[in-house]
Formats: structure tokens, C-alpha cells, sequence
């Protein structure tokens, strides 16, 4: 007995070694290209420089290893477990009398560990990585204009921000700037024209300010000519190539998820209550014409937008953890349909795990997703896939039991 806990002992930590190299370089592999990819389209849709390249890559690691982990775990259970069962070795244990989920639970535990992990980075992914590429790319916004009007002499966001001037001085002065912006407040485009200008980025406002000597303010039919210096100032998000957004509700931290129902049932309450103030003094005065109007239908809206947010904040801590524990998961699968299959080629091995995974996990996810957004569904919905890949796990571990 002791010379078979010592040979199952051994066959773990060979098999735990082997496991390990794979993934981690497989890991170090994929999320590589996964970071580059996320780079590379940022600086291709931005017009981003190198030094903005340096500072983006920071941001990617977590966007690439959320998408990263699962495969790459998969892929190595996969390879390991098909190998040693294609040498006999799962087989040679079992007839020694060794139960399979002593052979497997070591795994078991180790990928539940490493959920843990993926779900942390799950939770950082988005709300700590995806700001951190838009302040990136915003300011990084004063050198892609400047590069843009000095080589094409013209630059222009998705947001209806564009500037064309007729070249550049020596010291960067922006020679006859014509400059076209949409405010906020009006949706008529606000053309300025001007002698000379210069873009300044005000990174602790996060705008961009746009120094102009001898301008002309042309807004529909009315021009307004400002002899002298001005000065207007646009937000950093409009302003950059492809315009980057922040405050979506994938963006909050699962500790800030609570705060942010709680705002927006308050949002709710707010507007409920000013329905109900107008509502009563229309009726008191006889206007009913007024109780449903342009106000009401908007405020109507904000509600329903409102409820909406909450609904997809608060699916947002059960998708996090359900695809952090599609590692454990895939694992789960994998590691007794590996055993099963024998497969000693380490593609072979995993293309068999990974297309039943594919076609079992991903749709079922994506539709107790959907279902869950739309209010049909409740928000623990996104475990469906998980929950159908524990049942087809535990299918094959009984298989491989009564082997």
C-alpha cells in the first residue's frame, strides 16, 4: 500500500509539473498576442506613437489574461492527461486500485485556485484596464493632432471634432486653423476660423484647449468675430480619433456595484417624484394635456434606462465569477474525456476537449446572457454554460469510474 501512495504521489507531481510548463508558456504565448492585438488596434485607430504603446501595455495584461486563462489551462490538461493515458500510465493506477478522482482532484483543486484568480482578474479587467487605455489614448491626443495636421493637414475625431489648417510653423503654431465642433448644449456644428492657434492638452481637466489669435465663430447664420486672443476648450474624449467612453456599467468594480444600484434606484425615486409633483398640480389646475407631454415621455424614459442600468449592474458580478470559473470548468471536461480519448498528440488532445466545450459553453453563455439583459432570464442565468459543463463533467468522470 505505502509503494502505491508512493507512486500515486509521484504520478501527481509529474503530472502537476508537466501542466504546469505547458500552461504557463502557452499562457505567456497567448495573452502576448492577445495584449499585442488590443495595442495594435488602439494604435491603429488613434494614430497612437510608441511612448503611448509603452504606457498601454500595463492596461492590456489584464484585458488579454481574462480571455487568455481558460484555453490556456485547458489546453494544458488537455495535452498531459491525453499523453500519460495514451502511455497506460491512468490505466496501470486504476487496476492497482487507485479511484480516478484521486488521480484527478490535485488538478481539481489547483484550477479552482486559479478561478479565484481569473475571476479577480475578471474584476480588474474592465474597470481598472479599460480607463486606463482611454486616459491613455486621450492624453496622447495633443501629439496625434499635431502629427496628423503635419503630415496630412487635417485631423478628425468620430465625434464631430476636426481641425484643417494650412501648415504648421517651426515652433507648432497651427497656420489659418479652421476648427469644427459640435457643444454639448446644441447639436449646430460651431465652425472657428482664425489667423493662427495652438492646442494645448489640459491633462488634469481632461481637455484640450485650442489657443486662437484673430478668430470668426460661424454657428447656422450667425458669425461673431473676436479680434485678439481666445481660447475654447473641448473634453479629451471627443477630441481623440475614435472617440473612448467611460462610466459603463462593465467598467465598475464588483465592490462599487452596490453604490452604484443604490445611485441609480435613487436616479429613480428622484424622478418618480417629480412625475408625481407635476402630475398632482396639472390635475389640481385642470391641465390634463400636460400629464403626458414631451417631459413626461422623456422622464419616463430615464426610468426605464435607469432600471436597465441596474439590471445589467447587477448581472455583472455573476458573469464575472462565471467566467472566472470556466476554468475550472473546462477542466473539469477536459480531464476525464483526455483519459478517455487517449490521445498522445497534444493538438489531438485538445481540439477533442475544446470542441464540445465550444459548442456547449459559449452559446449557452451567450444566451443566459442575452436572456439576463432582457430581463427574462434572472442574472444568475450566465452559469447556464458552467452549470451544463459541471453535468457533462460529471458524466464522464461516472463513465470513467465504472471503467
Amino acid at each position: 500500500m505505502e509503494s502505491l501512495w508512493g507512486t500515486m504521489r509521484r504520478f501527481n507531481l509529474y503530472v502537476g509539473w508537466e501542466i504546469t510548463k505547458i500552461f504557463v508558456v502557452a499562457l505567456v504565448t497567448f495573452a502576448a498576442v492577445i495584449m499585442l492585438a488590443v495595442v495594435s488596434k488602439e494604435m491603429a485607430t488613434q494614430g497612437l506613437g510608441v511612448g503611448a504603446f509603452l504606457q498601454l501595455l500595463p492596461y492590456a495584461l489584464p484585458m488579454s489574461l481574462q480571455y487568455a486563462l481558460p484555453p490556456t489551462i485547458l489546453f494544458a490538461v488537455a495535452s498531459v492527461y491525453g499523453r500519460v493515458s495514451a502511455d497506460n500510465e491512468v490505466l496501470s493506477l486504476m487496476a492497482a486500485g487507485v479511484k480516478p478522482m484521486r488521480i484527478i482532484s490535485p488538478i481539481l483543486i489547483a484550477c479552482f485556485l486559479l478561478s479565484l484568480f481569473a475571476v479577480w482578474i475578471n474584476d480588474i479587467a474592465m474597470p481598472w484596464g479599460k480607463p486606463g487605455i482611454s486616459r491613455v489614448v486621450m492624453h496622447s491626443v495633443e501629439q496625434v493632432v499635431y502629427g496628423f495636421l503635419s503630415t496630412q493637414g487635417n485631423y478628425t475625431s468620430e465625434r464631430g471634432f476636426s481641425i484643417h489648417v494650412r501648415g504648421l510653423s517651426e515652433d507648432g503654431e497651427l497656420l489659418s486653423p479652421t476648427i469644427t465642433m459640435i457643444p454639448e448644449e446644441s447639436k449646430q456644428p460651431l465652425v472657428v476660423s482664425a489667423r493662427t492657434g495652438r492646442l494645448t492638452m489640459d491633462a488634469e481637466n481632461d481637455t484640450l484647449s485650442i489657443e486662437l489669435t484673430d478668430s470668426s465663430l460661424d454657428a447656422g447664420d450667425k458669425r461673431v468675430v473676436i479680434p485678439g486672443p481666445s481660447v475654447h476648450e473641448i473634453s479629451l474624449s471627443d477630441a481623440t480619433k475614435k472617440g473612448t467612453s467611460g462610466g459603463h456599467y462593465t467598467e465598475v468594480a464588483m465592490r462599487n456595484v452596490g453604490s452604484e444600484i443604490r445611485t441609480e434606484l435613487g436616479k429613480i425615486h428622484r424622478i418618480q417624484g417629480d412625475l408625481a409633483a407635476r402630475s398632482a398640480l396639472f390635475l389640481t389646475v385642470g391641465k390634463h394635456e400636460y400629464l403626458d407631454n414631451a417631459v413626461t415621455r422623456q422622464s419616463l424614459s430615464n426610468i426605464q434606462v435607469a432600471k436597465n442600468d441596474i439590471r445589467r449592474l447587477e448581472i455583472e458580478p455573476w458573469r464575472r465569477w462565471a467566467q472566472g470559473f470556466s476554468c475550472f470548468c473546462f477542466v473539469w471536461v477536459a480531464i476525464p474525456f483526455a483519459i478517455w480519448f487517449r490521445a498522445a498528440d497534444n493538438a489531438t488532445s485538445f481540439g477533442a476537449c475544446f470542441l464540445p466545450i465550444l459548442f456547449l459553453y459559449y452559446p449557452l453563455f451567450a444566451v443566459g446572457l442575452g436572456n439576463a439583459k432582457a430581463g427574462d432570464w434572472p442574472p444568475y442565468s450566465v452559469w447556464l454554460g458552467n452549470l451544463v459543463l459541471l453535468i457533462v463533467g460529471a458524466f464522464w468522470l461516472h463513465k470513467l469510474h465504472r471503467r
